[in-house]
């Protein structure tokens, strides 16, 4: 068997992005393992995990020779954000380990590290125990895009407060966050620890809370408050609120409106 060109091959479907040419020289059983992030993936959800990776939108390169590792070959590479299509310069550089069975890669083991301090013998070593040590990208979401889900998600919530939004679904906000409802889902769950409905209440009711410290003298000011963070009516915002706060809104009006500095202080803590 050709080892050059099975490493050659798989970069090269990694670089047109081709699942299927990648999969298919893998076994279906393979298994994909991140050192960075210290977790793997395998059986149904690699497709997605190797999915995940595409949408990064780098472009890879086998630098030195293909060296024999323990049952496969390990090999170095360099990856590169493209830009406009264009090769663009290096971001970081990496190494990894394919072990094969029957002309079939049935583990992945990427490295990350600077080419100048580690050996690709070494990370040979590395690789042959670094699966025991690892946790289990459920669903083929992992780490490093459940962190990126994570981000823009904060930023949608904190930037363009989507919460307001009475009628927003969940459907609606993995469209803005650039993901699957399934991932989103995983993302509140795993990230937050909370639910859909908590996680938008949670900030719906801190937004309620800053609103409530400005003046105004209209009688319908509470209601108004309620409409504005999201909420489709008063009462179920009258009680979330008494949850989060130990009081009503027009009771924390009373206590805190014309104190910001307390105000301020409760919907910190």
């Amino acid at each position: 068997m050709n080892m050059e060109k099975l490493v050659d091959d798989y970069v090269d479907a990694w670089n047109l992005k081709d699942i299927t040419r990648l999969l298919d020289l893998m076994d279906k059983r393979a298994t994909f393992y991140d050192a960075y992030w210290m977790e793997y993936c395998s059986g149904k959800d690699l497709a997605r995990y190797i999915q995940d990776g595409f949408e990064e939108d780098f472009s890879f390169r086998r630098t030195g020779d293909v060296i024999l590792a323990e049952n496969g070959v390990a090999y170095r590479y360099t990856a590169h954000k493209l830009i406009d299509s264009n090769i663009g310069p290096v971001l970081f550089n990496g190494a990894e380990v394919l072990t094969l069975r029957d002309h079939k890669i049935v583990a992945v083991s990427d490295f990350y590290c600077n080419p100048d301090q580690a050996a690709l013998e070494e990370i040979t070593r590395l690789a042959t125990k670094s699966h025991a040590k690892t946790r289990h990208a459920k669903s083929g979401l992992g780490a490093q895009k459940a962190l990126h889900f994570r981000s823009v998600l904060a930023e949608i919530m904190d930037q363009d407060q989507v919460y307001r939004d009475a009628d927003l679904t969940l459907s609606q906000l993995a469209g803005q966050v650039g993901c699957s409802v399934d991932s989103l889902s995983q993302v509140i769950s795993n990230e937050f620890g909370t639910s859909f409905q908590s996680f938008l209440d949670q900030y719906r009711v801190r937004y309620a809370g800053e609103l409530l410290l400005e003046e105004s003298k209209d009688p319908n000011y509470i209601f108004q408050v309620a409409s504005q963070s999201g909420f489709s009516s008063l009462e179920s915002f009258t009680n979330l609120f008494r949850r989060q706060f130990g009081e009503t809104p027009a009771e924390y009006r009373v206590h805190y409106g014309q104190d910001s500095d307390s105000a301020a202080n409760r919907l910190v803590n």
